[in-house]
């Protein structure tokens, strides 16, 4: 049985933010794993108290209270003598080695988990006391290895952060009170191809550029609605104005919805017919993404960065070169007429389990070198 202590003083719902517990719950679920969080108190807590996984309170450290937390893991540490220490962020990489430095007992091997651009400055060097990496995208791993991780790209594997099979899987339908819940509260969807846009409210996410698919859809004469599903209270006030100008000027303010954050975004996919993702830049994550193509649902977007890896293993014909808005409408025009075939399985290695199994394979082969 190897015990993996998980350290993550940002863990909260919502995210890469949340994969600590996501991870140390399947992990946990194995069997053959004993699994210990330690971060600060949340409602994530009792989720992975269900399945067997320990907790232990920290704080997210600041030059105030870094040598209290400094000495809080090191006493966990000693207490429960993990083999394996999983960090989140080079913060808690920072932590763990302070921790780990005077340490009376076998210092744990230390892998870290890297799932965001590294931050220019001084945190290029926290990363030094990792003896592995584990990166969740492909774009990532480059961006690491051309960069703060050059020498040593040896040590960074790619593992997808997977959905939780259990929750989005292609078999998923909404019930029949979902569905009629649904047509009675969005009326406006009657009889209309309907699109999804699961994304936050700012300028990165190419939001405005809804208004020249829909108008172009429009002109071909087929009836669609859009739904924004992002949280509009953390939005910019002036770049939400923008949006609402340009797309009134455009003649579409009747075909758009502004539905805020979801709690029922799976329901909400489920109940359009197409996801769109139009980010500007590439991303190392999606998370709304990725849990749509787990659910069979149609998803067409910008071919760079995540979006692009997922879109070639799951449905290649949804990638489009970022910006070319014709061809995205051109292509939920196609699927309009004809429907894409979506997958009837999770491919490997997109499911939480198969992300288990590879951490294990990983820590074995760690504890093997050592």
């Amino acid at each position: 049985m190897i015990t993996v202590l998980h350290v993550s003083p940002d863990l909260r719902t919502g995210g890469t933010a949340q994969m600590a517990a996501d991870l140390a719950c399947a992990l946990q679920q194995r069997g053959d794993c004993h699994n210990i969080v330690v971060s600060p108190a949340n409602e994530l807590v009792s989720k992975l108290r269900a399945t067997g996984a320990e907790h232990r309170l920290c704080f997210k450290p600041n030059l105030l209270n870094m040598p209290a937390e400094v000495l809080r893991l090191r006493s966990i540490i000693s207490a429960t003598h993990p083999q394996i220490i999983q960090t989140y962020s080079a913060e808690s990489t920072l932590l763990v080695t302070l921790a780990c430095r005077k340490l009376k007992v076998e210092k744990p091997i230390c892998i870290e988990v890297i799932t965001a651009y590294p931050r220019r400055g001084i945190s290029r060097f926290f990363h030094s006391g990792s003896n592995a990496f584990i990166t969740i995208s492909k774009h990532l791993r480059q961006i690491l290895t051309d960069g703060i991780l050059k020498k040593r790209r040896r040590d960074i594997l790619m593992l997808p952060y997977g959905v939780n099979e259990k929750q989005c899987h292609p078999s998923f339908r909404l019930s029949a009170d979902k569905s009629e819940q649904w047509r009675t509260a969005q009326p406006e969807a009657a009889g209309k191809l309907t699109l999804c846009l699961p994304a936050p409210i700012s300028p990165l996410h190419g939001i405005e550029d809804l208004a020249p698919i829909l108008t172009t859809l429009l002109h071909q004469g087929i009836p669609v609605h859009a739904y924004i599903a992002g949280d509009s209270r953390k939005a910019d006030s002036i770049y939400t104005e923008q949006l609402k100008t340009k797309f009134a000027q455009a003649g579409l303010s009747e075909h758009i919805s502004w539905m805020g954050a979801r709690p029922d975004l799976r329901e909400v996919m489920c109940a359009c017919d197409i996801i769109l993702t139009l980010t500007k830049a590439p991303a190392t994550y999606n998370r709304p993404v990725m849990e749509a193509l787990a659910l069979g649902r149609p998803v067409v977007g910008y071919d760079h960065g995540v979006i692009g890896e997922l879109l070639e293993t799951f449905l290649p014909e949804g990638r489009i070169a970022p910006g070319d808005t014709a061809a995205v409408a051109d292509t939920i025009a196609q699927w309009h007429t004809y429907r894409p075939s979506t997958i009837t399985e999770i491919p490997y290695p997109y499911r939480i389990s198969d992300t288990a199994d590879s951490c294990m394979q990983l820590y074995a082969t760690m504890l093997h070198k050592s």
